[in-house]
């Protein structure tokens, strides 16, 4: 694929990932409640690191001039993507499977706002950083700077919480983050497994997603240098 080719590849995925982005959101508000999810905050941030990397793609494509980008955009563009794919992620493993109605309906809902949010966006994203961010300059430690903007977002669920918000009858607008459900911090109790409660203590959910996306990122940053290595061969030939 020559340069041109591949600058209206990027413009089109970033284009379509943002426009479901905003559908999503407008399709999922409830209300200034519904700015505490990490859901709606993750496509927020990830849909404006993508407008600025679309204007990047789009100037180039009318002035035949580059954006030369600093590396530290590229590394909040990977804390981007790596929270829009926890969004994917539990979703898809852990809240679809315990909403009432199942998993079908948990994505179809509210006029499929739910699959642009949970699904179209991440995966588009997700695509995205692969396969166009060739100019950013990884580093293998660069995968612990994922864990950054969940852990963040637990502390700011959790100030919250102390202040008294609450999101219905839970301490936290996630089950697994509930910590006001009986298991609490440490406990373990699968038989209250449900929308309020995973069974299982909010300290252990913390440190498995903190280690899982971990991995996941320097899965990414794996994955990203070999494309990136194979690009320079083929241009090199």
């Amino acid at each position: 694929m020559d340069i041109k080719s591949n600058i209206k590849a990027s413009i089109l995925i970033k284009s379509i990932a943002i426009a479901s982005s905003i559908y999503g959101i407008i399709k999922t508000y409830f209300g200034p409640l519904s700015f505490t999810y990490f859901t709606t905050l993750s496509n927020i941030f990830m849909s404006i690191i993508l407008l600025v990397f679309l204007v990047k793609d789009v100037y180039f494509l009318l002035k035949k001039k580059k954006i030369q980008f600093k590396n530290y955009l590229y590394i909040v563009k990977f804390l981007a993507t790596i929270s829009i794919t926890l969004t994917f992620f539990v979703f898809l493993t852990i809240l679809a499977p315990t909403l009432d109605g199942g998993i079908i309906n948990a994505y179809l809902g509210n006029g499929a706002g739910s699959l642009c949010v949970h699904f179209i966006t991440p995966i588009l994203s997700i695509i995205d950083f692969l396969l166009f961010d060739y100019e950013y300059k990884s580093r293998k430690y660069h995968s612990i700077y994922g864990i950054i903007p969940p852990l963040s977002y637990v502390l700011l669920i959790m100030i919250a919480s102390l202040l008294g918000l609450r999101w219905g009858s839970m301490y936290a607008p996630y089950n697994f983050l509930n910590y006001g459900a009986p298991t609490g911090w440490f406990g373990f109790d699968t038989s209250i497994l449900g929308w309020e409660s995973l069974g299982i203590g909010v300290f252990y959910m913390i440190v498995l997603l903190s280690l899982l996306f971990i991995l996941i990122g320097a899965l990414f940053l794996g994955l990203k240098n070999k494309i990136n290595n194979k690009l320079e061969r083929i241009n090199h030939e």
